[in-house]
C-alpha cells in the first residue's frame, strides 16, 4: 500500500535546492553546532546533517532550523560535510551515527538514491525523519518532506526565459544526471515540450561543487557554441558561470537564469548580467519544518503518513529583488 502524503497549507510561499542567503556562524562538522545542551537519545532532540554547512543558503537554513528549536526548547545538533561540494557518504555516516545515538530527529538533504534506505532505518527506529527537496514517495523514509513541485518550478523557468526575444537555444546546468538534477531537468523539459522557439541543445553537471561551474560551462559552450541561454537550480553555479561568460565575451549574448543571490547573483542581477534569479524564502520554511518535526516528536509518529510542506518560489528580476529581500527572501 502507497504511503498516503498530507499537504498543509503555509502563509506565504517557499522554496530549497541546494542550491539556496544569510551569512551566519561556520558549523563545527565535527562535533554538531548545538542549540541546547545536547544529549544522547534524547526524545526531544534533533540532527541536521547539513549538505552544505558552509554555503551562505545552507548556513542560513541551518541557523534559522537552530534559533527555532531553540524557541521550541529542543536540543539540536547540527552536522555536515567540510568542503565547497556535496558529500553523501559523509552525510549518511553522520545520519548512522545520529540513529546509533538515538536522536529523536534527523533532518537532511536526500543527496542519492542511498538516502532512502537509511532514513527508512531511522523510521524503524522510531526517529522522525524530515528531508529538504524529497519527494515524500513510498521508499523516502521521510515523514516531512519540504518539496518542490518540479513541474510548477519548470514552468516558471520556462516562462522566464520566453520572455528573452528570439530563439532559445538553450543549456542546462545541474548536479547529476540523477535525483533532484533529473528531477528539475525533467521538469524544465516538460514545461518546455512543444514551443517552437525553445531547444534544449546541452546538459552539464557539476556535482553541485561550486569549483566546477567555470568548467562545466566552458565544455558547454565548446561542445554547443549555438547556446544563447545558461540556466541552473544550483546557488553554486553562479560565479564561475559568469567568469566563464565574460571571458569568452558572451556577456548579454548568452542569457544566463541562476539561483539566489550568492556567489555574485545579487551584484549580476543588478548590473545587468544575469537575466533573472530565483528566490525562496529559506528561513521561513525552514522554521515551518522544524516546528513540524517538534510536533512529530511530541505526538510520537514516525513512519507513518507523510506531511508535505509546500514550497513556493519566484524568478526575480530587478523590478522585483529589493521588495522580496524586504520580506526575508533569499
Amino acid at each position: 500500500m502507497s504511503r498516503r502524503i498530507r499537504i498543509i497549507a503555509l502563509t506565504g510561499t517557499v522554496v530549497l535546492t541546494a542550491g539556496l542567503a544569510l551569512a551566519g556562524c561556520t558549523s563545527d562538522t565535527a562535533g554538531g553546532t548545538d542549540a541546547g545542551s545536547e544529549t544522547a537519545g534524547s526524545t526531544l532532540s534533533i540532527q541536521f546533517v547539513n549538505p552544505l554547512p558552509n554555503y551562505p543558503s545552507w548556513r542560513a537554513i541551518g541557523d534559522c532550523l537552530a534559533e527555532e528549536a531553540k524557541s521550541q526548547g529542543v536540543d539540536f545538533t547540527e552536522s555536515g560535510p567540510t568542503g565547497s561540494a556535496m558529500d553523501p557518504t559523509t552525510m549518511i555516516t553522520q545520519i548512522q551515527s545520529a540513529i546509533a545515538n538515538k536522536k529523536g530527529a534527523i533532518m537532511t538533504l536526500p543527496a542519492s538514491d542511498a538516502f532512502g534506505p537509511i532514513l527508512t532505518q531511522a523510521q524503524d527506529a522510531g526517529i522522525v525523519t524530515t528531508t529538504f527537496y524529497g519527494d515524500g514517495a513510498d521508499d523516502s523514509g521521510a515523514d516531512i518532506n519540504v518539496g518542490v513541485d518540479w513541474t510548477e518550478l519548470g514552468k516558471l523557468y520556462v516562462e522566464a526565459i520566453e520572455t528573452i526575444p528570439g530563439d532559445k537555444k538553450v543549456g542546462l546546468m545541474t548536479s547529476a544526471d540523477t535525483g533532484i538534477g533529473k528531477s528539475w531537468m525533467d521538469g524544465v523539459k516538460s514545461a518546455a515540450e512543444g514551443l517552437d522557439d525553445f531547444e534544449i541543445v546541452g546538459e552539464v553537471y557539476t556535482g553541485d561543487d561550486s569549483s566546477k561551474a567555470l568548467d562545466q560551462t566552458n565544455a558547454l559552450l565548446t561542445a554547443h557554441p549555438e547556446v544563447n541561454v545558461i540556466t541552473t537550480n544550483l546557488g553554486t553555479a553562479t560565479a564561475g558561470t559568469l567568469s566563464a561568460l565574460e571571458a569568452k565575451n558572451l556577456t548579454g549574448k548568452v542569457q544566463f537564469l541562476g539561483n539566489g543571490p550568492d556567489n555574485g547573483g545579487k551584484e549580476a542581477l543588478q548590473a545587468g548580467t544575469e537575466y533573472r534569479i530565483l528566490m525562496q524564502d529559506l528561513c521561513g520554511a525552514a522554521k515551518k519544518s522544524l516546528v513540524a518535526t517538534v510536533e512529530a516528536l511530541k505526538s510520537g509518529e514516525a513512519g507513518g503518513e507523510t506531511l508535505q510542506i509546500p514550497m513556493g518560489f519566484i524568478m526575480a528580476g530587478t523590478d522585483d529583488y529589493d521588495d522580496l529581500v524586504a520580506k526575508n527572501w533569499g
